[in-house]
C-alpha cells in the first residue's frame, strides 16, 4: 500500500541486472511475487534492465492495482485467525493484565501475537494461559 505504479516502475528501472522476481521478492512473499509477475505475463527471471516499457508497466500495475475477486471460501472447518487482537502494548507482559481495564487478564488468540502455523499458536495459548492463571 505504500507504493504507487510510478514508485514500482522506478524500483524496476533501478534494478539493473537483478531479476524482477528477486526485486519484488524483497518486498513480498515468494508465492505472491510469482503470482503477480505471472499475472503481468512476464518471465520472473527477466533482469529488470531487460524489461520493455510495456512489461515494466504491466508488472507495476499488477503490484499496485490487480483486482482479485473473491470466489468463495473453504468453510468454517478450515477457518483460522491469522492476525489482530489486543496489542501487547496494552498489556502488562509479566501478568497479561490489561493496562486499559484493571483486573482484566487476556491470553491466547485474543492477543495480537502472530506466528507460523504448526502448533505455535497452541504454545502461545498454553504459555499465556499459564501466566494469567498464576497472576490471577
Amino acid at each position: 500500500p505504500d507504493h504507487t505504479v510510478e514508485s514500482c516502475e522506478h524500483l524496476l528501472l533501478n534494478g539493473g541486472r537483478t531479476s524482477i522476481a528477486r526485486i519484488i521478492g524483497a518486498h513480498l512473499p515468494e508465492r505472491l511475487t510469482r503470482a503477480l509477475i505471472a499475472s503481468a505475463g512476464v518471465d520472473p527471471a527477466s533482469a529488470a534492465d531487460q524489461l520493455t516499457r510495456d512489461a515494466r508497466k504491466a508488472v507495476a500495475r499488477a503490484l499496485t492495482s490487480l483486482r482479485l475477486p473473491i470466489m468463495g471460501d473453504r468453510g468454517f472447518t478450515y477457518a483460522e485467525v491469522t492476525a489482530g487482537g489486543v496489542p501487547l502494548t496494552e498489556l502488562h507482559l509479566n501478568t497479561l493484565e490489561s493496562r486499559v481495564c484493571a483486573g482484566l487478564h487476556l491470553c491466547g488468540e485474543i492477543c495480537d501475537v502472530d506466528g507460523r502455523i504448526g502448533g505455535y499458536n497452541f504454545q502461545w495459548a498454553w504459555a499465556s494461559g499459564y501466566v494469567v492463571g498464576v497472576s490471577v
